[in-house]
């Protein structure tokens, strides 16, 4: 069993249909989860996930889209008798945000307390404290501010890159050679400096010589309609495009 499940596919408003950033790397060893807005423990639920079995949480930057949800998750998971070691990664301005929004929320001892681990700002190769049975690299994305992207790859198994916020970025591209699906966002229908159009994401697909695009942190009013997106993108990338929903699952097991 190894797959990824959209927690939250939106954008930094968040629709009817779609919920800001969150995403789940489900394995045999436990879950991580990608990105922290919204309320995750409700949407882990409601996926079909438990939210008990969570190892690590990467949270990509401070924007409140990806990192709010984090004291209201660290009381649920309290409150649900999570009683394993849980590890949240980022770059320094990341955690310190994080740590910062857990101490404002005031949660006393009704909050399981998470470790937390400081990633370089240029990314390189992420060691955790325990097993998961995979290898983390991430990269720094060309965002607003300090950004970083996650690959994950496990032996045998599909290799995976959440992209996080970010314009074109070469590093990004680098970071995502040879994997075999690239989630990335598409924010945007013209270009803007620091997200992503259509035609942006699928270069840097192609670029990377991905087999799977992923296209996430969207919305069909603010970006495209859907039919659109997919037909400017088919343009360049050559390999399967798919745009997430909130609900979403995709498989990684095979190799």
């Amino acid at each position: 069993m190894n797959n990824l499940i959209v927690l939250g596919s939106g954008t930094a408003l968040p629709d009817a249909e779609r919920e800001n950033s969150g995403y789940v790397w489900q394995s045999e060893a436990g879950l991580v989860l990608l990105d922290c807005g919204g309320s995750p423990y409700r949407r882990m639920l409601k996926y079909g996930l438990d939210p008990r079995q969570l190892r690590a949480i990467f949270i990509s930057h401070n924007h409140p889209d990806h990192l709010m949800g984090l004291p209201s998750l660290l009381l649920h998971l309290w409150l649900a008798q999570h009683n394993g070691e849980l590890l949240v990664f980022g770059n320094q301005r990341t955690i310190a945000t994080a740590e910062a929004v857990i101490q404002a929320a005031d949660l006393g001892i009704h909050a399981i307390t998470p470790s937390f681990q400081t990633v370089a700002d240029a990314g390189g190769t992420i060691e955790l404290p325990f097993d998961l049975g995979a290898s983390f690299s991430s990269a720094a994305t060309y965002h607003s501010r300090p950004t970083l992207a996650l690959r994950i790859d496990q032996p045998g198994k599909r290799s995976l890159v959440y992209g996080a916020d970010s314009g074109p970025c070469e590093a990004l591209v680098g970071l995502s050679q040879g994997a075999h699906t690239l989630i990335h966002e598409c924010t945007v229908s013209t270009p803007f400096e620091t997200h992503s159009t259509p035609e942006q994401a699928a270069t840097t697909a192609q670029s990377a010589g991905v087999q799977r695009l992923i296209l996430t942190h969207y919305s069909p009013i603010n970006t495209a309609p859907e039919a659109e997106v997919l037909a400017r993108v088919a343009k360049i990338f050559q390999g399967e495009v798919l745009i997430a929903h909130d609900g979403a699952v995709f498989a990684l097991s095979e190799a």
